[in-house]
């Protein structure tokens, strides 16, 4: 058990927010597979205060999928004040800022990563939203705007000192959207400069990155995004090798030692063969029924079947049956024929 802003969890290892996957469902099943804290898809401080229809469904929680963290975006501060403040945030434990969004539609409206270009409007945002949340807020920060301007370390300070309580850090540039490697010696600036946590994200896919950002990062916690897809059950296998201490993990040279190696080898193979795809499919489809129409959850598990089939015998099959599914039948169907 540790502690990440008060709050006790059974894992360092952490659900990133991802827009069109980190739904309610797919923070279920990463739950019950031992993520330690599930990030929802960012939701708009605006369209909260304005009563837009597609914000409750993207607020939408299931009891056990605890601990959580709502994840908002907005540059005005009354704002976001306001959205903190919303009722319908008091089933989350953590309210986490989004000042990392590279998509062109969010930054053009000064949002997501456009934030980074102005420290003191940061922390204005910051405060507004820790007065209005009345529990933990984090951010999440990329390296900067522009390749070769970092810009990290000085924001992050700024939120600090406005009481957020943690720093994730994805230590891309926004200009480099999501092409490139992650530079987590940027995230490991950041764990200096800063007293509160700090937690790496980018390109943690499976143990051999994992235990290279650990490395390199030395953070508090680990965020998994693009390489949870599909793979739930890297949750469990990060999670135990999480556990482990630095010297059972590297050399006196910092390579990984081979005994570690194939421990991490031995959990991804046990871990890949009790995955069950289909009863993760079908616990996702029965959360999203809840909240959604069949034909927009039918649409929504379309690209999840294609990341569970992804390097698989089946992975053309499933893309073309896909291409095909009208209907949550469908997608059951599809399921059975190939990933069960």
């Amino acid at each position: 058990m540790s502690v990440f802003c008060g709050l006790n969890i059974t894992s360092r290892i952490f659900l990133a927010p991802m827009a069109g996957f980190s739904d309610a469902g797919f923070r279920a099943v990463c739950a019950a597979h031992g993520a330690g804290l599930t990030y929802t898809e960012m939701v708009s401080a605006k369209g909260m205060c304005y009563g837009n229809r597609g914000t409750a469904p993207l607020l939408y929680t299931e009891p056990e999928c605890s601990p959580r963290a709502v994840q908002v975006f907005g540059s005005d501060p009354e704002f976001m004040f306001k959205a903190a403040s919303d009722e319908r945030l008091n089933g989350f434990d953590i309210v986490d800022i989004n000042m990392g969004c590279p998509v062109k539609k969010v930054f053009a409206g000064g949002d997501g990563s456009a934030l980074m270009a102005h420290p003191d409007l940061i922390g204005e945002i910051v405060r507004a939203t820790v007065e209005g949340a009345r529990r933990p807020v984090t951010v999440k920060l990329r390296a900067g705007i522009t390749q070769g301007v970092p810009l990290v370390t000085e924001c992050a300070l700024a939120a600090c000192r406005a009481g957020a309580s943690a720093v994730t850090v994805h230590p891309r540039f926004r200009d480099q959207m999501y092409a490139g490697k992650a530079d987590h010696s940027v995230t490991a600036e950041v764990k200096e400069a800063i007293s509160v946590p700090v937690v790496a994200s980018g390109d943690i896919t499976d143990a051999e990155s994992y235990f290279e950002v650990r490395r390199i990062s030395r953070a508090d916690a680990y965020m998994i995004g693009r390489g949870a897809l599909g793979r739930p059950w890297l949750f469990e296998v990060l999670g135990k090798l999480d556990a482990l201490s630095e010297d059972e993990i590297y050399t006196a040279d910092g390579g990984v030692r081979e005994d570690a190696r194939a421990y991490a080898a031995s959990l991804t193979a046990d871990a890949k063969a009790a995955f069950d795809a289909s009863d993760a499919v079908k616990r996702h489809v029965d959360i999203l029924l809840k909240i959604l129409p069949e034909r927009t959850v039918a649409n929504v598990m379309k690209l999840h079947l294609c990341h569970y089939a992804k390097n698989t015998p089946h992975a053309k099959a499933v893309r073309l049956a896909a291409s095909r599914i009208g209907g949550v039948s469908d997608v059951f169907a599809v399921t059975d024929e190939f990933l069960s």
